[in-house]
């Protein structure tokens, strides 16, 4: 009796271990994957001078992430420009959207345009670093790369003037059931308000903006129209605290989608305070997520250390040193409740804006 024992234990010990054994040969068979690689919306960390060692990150955002943890890609040669190398760097996927983080490093041999193919957990695309000449024009300041949702932004030496087609990389349900990008909402948004989806649809636009790189504080301060006052990070232009007809904001912000945006009757998709977007997925609730039109930053609702802003000022900005501005800069702070991006006009004087 007891040899029958023994063996029936010898037989579930055998099981037991063959289970544990299969659950971890499955867990190491599953793959990375995602649904959507969002190339065309890439951003670098720098920008690249032919003939001139570089080092930076590109950051392409994902959708459909499966949470599985990948580990650092083989090197991307890049096609055009050559001389510079991609590699992807380690990281876990989120369960919906994210961004991929590659290395790249080298020496570009020319100016022009080199292109990296990317291939990561079932999707394809290709990112285009734009590298200038070494004997070329002014070089536009770094922090202007940020601005990954322009289609183009260029530099005279004075002004930066900046191309978009305000077609966000994040969820909406504003875009067309069509789009990728489209996902359904029913609120809540904004402070709890219950959500009410305006009639319009995010299109295609032809904005450009034209801003000083190098902005001080006017002698009068201008008004800030309604439409385009400035530009977010994602391309989505910045629209003041009032609603069509220069009325109160609060009769539409029951419209405000999951990232805190909307589209007018022509399809122009807008912030009129905190893009949650680029304040929580791209980047921290005190990350730069934009400019104005007289050329000074905008930041999130915090400060670096997570505190409020304090000594805002009627125009809703101080200065102080940030992460962007290491020597201090006058910056605006969006937050959530009036006037939400800034307050009784531009501090600096403005630029041009066409649509």
């Amino acid at each position: 009796m007891n040899k029958f024992l023994l063996g029936l234990l010898c037989i579930l010990l055998i099981i037991e271990s063959c289970s544990k054994n299969n659950g971890s040969s499955n867990k190491s068979n599953s793959s990375p994957t995602i649904s959507g690689l969002a190339c065309s919306t890439s951003s670098f960390s720098a920008l690249a001078t032919s003939g001139k060692l570089y080092n930076s990150t590109a950051t392409i955002a994902y959708t459909g992430g499966n949470q599985i943890a990948y580990p650092a890609g083989t090197s991307i040669s890049s096609i055009g420009v050559t001389g510079l190398s991609a590699i992807l760097q380690p990281g876990t996927l989120g369960s919906n959207t994210g961004n991929l983080t590659y290395s790249i490093t080298g020496t570009p041999s020319s100016s022009g345009t080199a292109s990296f193919p990317i291939s990561f957990g079932g999707q394809s695309c290709t990112i285009s670093l734009t590298v200038n000449s070494s004997s070329g024009g002014p070089s536009l300041p770094a922090v202007y790369s940020k601005i990954y949702g322009a289609s183009s932004i260029t530099y005279d030496g004075t002004n930066v003037t900046i191309k978009s087609a305000d077609l966000p990389d994040h969820y909406s349900c504003y875009y067309p059931t069509t789009n990728s990008l489209y996902q359904s909402f029913s609120g809540p948004t904004v402070n709890n308000t219950s959500f009410k989806q305006n009639p319009n649809s995010i299109t295609s636009q032809n904005i450009t903006l034209t801003i000083p790189a190098n902005p001080v504080v006017a002698t009068t301060h201008a008004s800030t129209p309604l439409g385009v006052m400035g530009i977010a990070l994602d391309g989505v232009p910045l629209f003041n605290q009032y609603a069509a007809g220069g009325v109160a904001l609060s009769g539409e912000i029951s419209g405000f989608d999951q990232f805190y945006g909307h589209p007018q009757q022509n399809g122009m998709y807008h912030y009129h305070l905190e893009p949650l977007y680029l304040t929580t997925v791209k980047g921290s609730k005190s990350s730069l997520i934009g400019f104005l039109l007289d050329g000074f930053p905008v930041y999130g609702p915090q400060e670096a250390d997570g505190t409020s802003p304090s000594g805002l000022d009627v125009y809703h900005g101080h200065t102080h040193s940030t992460v962007d501005y290491p020597n201090g800069i006058y910056h605006y702070h969006v937050e959530n409740s009036a006037p939400y991006i800034n307050g009784n006009g531009f501090y600096g004087s403005p630029g041009t804006v066409s649509q």
